[in-house]
């Protein structure tokens, strides 16, 4: 571990789609703190992540601030003299509430636990405009709201409306107050901590509309890093920290470890999910992979419900995070588009994972993937023996001209209201000129295709070799989504593999009520 000062720092991330969002370059924030030369800590809540417990969990709230109590007191217990914290929207409510900080950096912390839940439920209004009708429509647990794929359950809900964190501040010595974009920190807070003695410093906010924008897209102001690299401070003593953590979590029905591997880039990090007693050789393994820059817990931790379910039927599985994703090494700058997804790297990555699982004696191998995590599941089958590839929405099979002129004017399709986008246009984040040269590629392949007749079959001989191996094929797709149409343009109705359409689901499958279909749907037949 090395030598460290004599300040832990505590990172708490934000809730639910939001914390999705942040994953990355929160890490970012983390090693930039690390580098100063500080123990940093980062968790995942219970409930969200890598963790355990779920949304309904009872006393969940509780249990989230019993676990912020628990890692400062770990930090103490590894040489620590202080601990910081530093939180993230509804992160900060937690961290005033637990009372366990020296002092506190929030970044856009809400005013009360009630105006964060109005927020939650106007995002999910505004998200299931997408969904459509059929189950999705399927009301949530009396009391409880579900905003972008994920459930505040009632505990949670009660906790949070009743919670002010102006009347819960406790004496901390020194405070940072960072806002939303153009816009101050709540006034009351800041009064508040003054009057408990704290000392703060009030910044004008930046960067958090980047921060949420995507799991691929999301970037951390440099501004924002720098004043919180500041904040925390120079050591002044160093010391040689023994921080005691588990090197596994052990489930109702399974056990997790981390899962490090070198890598092309650098370090390959992931779970193994196995059966209590492990996992024998000859088990089937599955291997789950990223959807686009969504870490390994998958979309709406679709993947770590998936693996703990596959665990309590004795059957193991990795799920990790390709190069430049989640845990794992690589840029630490957000990429301009998702061609990073489907480059030959990242195929790399993937092999290496299913040839990891492999040489654990695994007899069988299943691939999981969702969007560019569908395209990697594709490719990786044409190169390994895989039993089953259930890929969810994929928009390209083949990486090629026309995959590459539709992932970028993927950018105005349907976002032409959307000022985020429009934002990354003009400040340069996206490249309008390669952005023009899609638009123009994508109307000289249609109309080749109109004046020819010519029809790619790339993707059709693909799917053939695919399943000509013995794979055992399956397509997932949400109504109407436009990975219906790209498999349509390239493969006639009756050559298409089996396939699934999931009503009243956006992309990344965010209904809660459609969850329990895609955790069956990963589960498949007994093996």
């Amino acid at each position: 571990m090395g030598q460290a000062s004599r300040t832990g720092v505590l990172l708490l991330p934000p809730l639910a789609y939001e914390d999705t969002s942040a994953y990355r370059p929160l890490r970012v924030l983390a090693d930039a703190v690390a580098s100063a030369g500080h123990l940093v800590l980062r968790l995942d809540w219970p409930g969200q992540g890598d963790s355990q417990a779920e949304a309904l969990s009872p006393q969940l709230h509780e249990l989230r601030l019993g676990v912020v109590v628990e890692a400062a007191a770990r930090l103490r217990a590894a040489g620590c003299q202080q601990v910081l914290g530093i939180a993230v929207r509804a992160g900060g409510l937690l961290a005033l509430a637990s009372g366990a900080f020296d002092a506190l950096a929030l970044w856009d912390c809400p005013a009360t636990g009630r105006r964060y839940l109005r927020e939650q439920k106007a995002f999910h209004r505004m998200a299931a405009a997408s969904f459509g009708g059929g189950p999705a429509a399927t009301p949530s647990p009396e009391g409880s709201i579900e905003a972008g794929g994920f459930l505040h359950g009632p505990e949670v809900v009660g906790a949070l409306e009743a919670f002010d964190p102006k009347s819960a501040v406790r004496a901390v010595r020194r405070a940072l107050l960072i806002g939303r974009d153009g816009a101050a920190p709540d006034a009351g807070l800041v009064e508040a901590l003054r009057a408990a003695g704290a000392e703060v410093e009030v910044e004008q906010g930046q960067g958090m509309a980047v921060l949420l924008e995507n799991a691929y897209h999301a970037d951390l102001a440099a501004g924002v890093r720098e004043r919180i690299v500041d904040w925390v401070g120079t050591p002044a003593e160093l010391h040689e920290p023994d921080l005691d953590l588990a090197p596994s979590l052990v489930l109702d029905r399974g056990v997790e470890r981390p899962w490090l591997e070198r890598g092309g880039a650098g370090q390959l990090s992931g779970i193994v999910c196995e059966p209590q007693h492990g996992a024998r050789p000859g088990m089937a393994w599955t291997v789950f992979l990223n959807a686009g820059g969504i870490r390994r817990c998958g979309p709406n931790r679709l993947w770590t419900l998936a693996a703990r379910a596959l665990a309590a039927q004795g059957r193991p599985s990795l799920r990790f995070d390709v190069r430049d994703v989640g845990d794992s090494d690589g840029s630490a700058e957000p990429h301009q588009d998702l061609e990073a997804m489907y480059a030959p790297t990242s195929i790399d990555d993937a092999l290496q994972a299913v040839d990891w699982a492999r040489d654990q004696g695994a007899g069988s191998v299943d691939v999981v993937g969702l969007c560019s995590g569908a395209f990697l599941g594709a490719q990786v089958s044409a190169r390994r023996s895989i039993r089953r590839a259930l890929l969810f929405n994929c928009l390209a099979f083949v990486w090629d001209e026309e995959a590459r002129a539709s992932s970028m004017t993927a950018h105005i399709r349907g976002s032409l209201f959307d000022a985020r986008r429009w934002k990354r246009l003009l400040t340069g984040k996206i490249d309008g000129r390669a952005l023009a040269r899609a638009v123009v590629n994508k109307g000289r392949l249609r109309l080749r295709a109109l004046r020819t007749g010519e029809q790619a079959d790339a993707v059709e001989a693909l799917l053939t070799e695919i399943q000509a191996r013995g794979t055992q094929l399956h397509l997932v797709y949400s109504e109407g989504d436009p990975a219906i149409a790209y498999l349509a343009g390239h493969v006639p109705v009756d050559r298409q593999p089996p396939t699934t359409v999931l009503p009243g689901a956006d992309h990344t499958v965010r209904p809660v009520a459609l969850h329990s279909r895609v955790v069956d749907l990963i589960l498949g037949p007994p093996v």
